[in-house]
């Protein structure tokens, strides 16, 4: 009956909560990628925000994600970027998932050598009883995807929500 009852809240909280975050995420000063390749000056830094209902978006998600961040680091070469991911896609980034979603864990390697952090959300995974140490080194894993792009919006980054379902 616990368990049941622990699902059911859990199940709630996805519902209700996960969207309130994206909501007070700061998505008020989201931009899209064009808008920011129409500045003139680069702004600090870009944070973009991934929250999608299932690990299998990431990878479709990354194609985009990288041509994205190519275009911005063509148009601005020092442009700090950075990748916030805080919803059910982020299991793909799970060290036991690497062999499925190898492409995925190799992209976000190449992310981090480019000098673009990915963080992944601690209080969401823990939700699913999936804690930091299941993360690769690779990955930074955020006490809360919310608040860690609230910190990069307050640096003045501008938030990229187009990844955010």
């Amino acid at each position: 009956m616990f368990s049941l009852m622990f699902k059911t809240v859990r199940h709630l909280l996805l519902r209700v909560l996960l969207p309130l975050c994206v909501l007070f995420s700061g998505a008020a000063s989201a931009k899209t990628v064009k808008e920011i390749l129409a500045l003139e000056e680069a702004p600090p830094g870009v944070v973009f925000e991934i929250l999608a209902p299932n690990p299998q978006q990431w990878q479709r998600i990354q194609p985009r994600l990288m041509d994205a961040i190519d275009s911005l680091r063509s148009a601005f070469p020092d442009l700090d970027i950075a990748v916030v991911s805080h919803g059910n896609e982020q299991f793909a980034l799970t060290t036991e998932n690497e062999s499925k979603f190898p492409l995925l864990h190799q992209g976000v390697r190449d992310l981090g050598e480019s000098g673009v952090d990915v963080h992944v959300c601690e209080t969401f995974a823990s939700w699913s009883n999936v804690t930091a140490e299941a993360f690769p080194d690779y990955v930074d894993v955020a006490p809360s995807g919310p608040a860690q792009i609230n910190n990069y919006v307050a640096m003045g980054y501008l938030l990229v929500d187009q990844f955010a379902f």
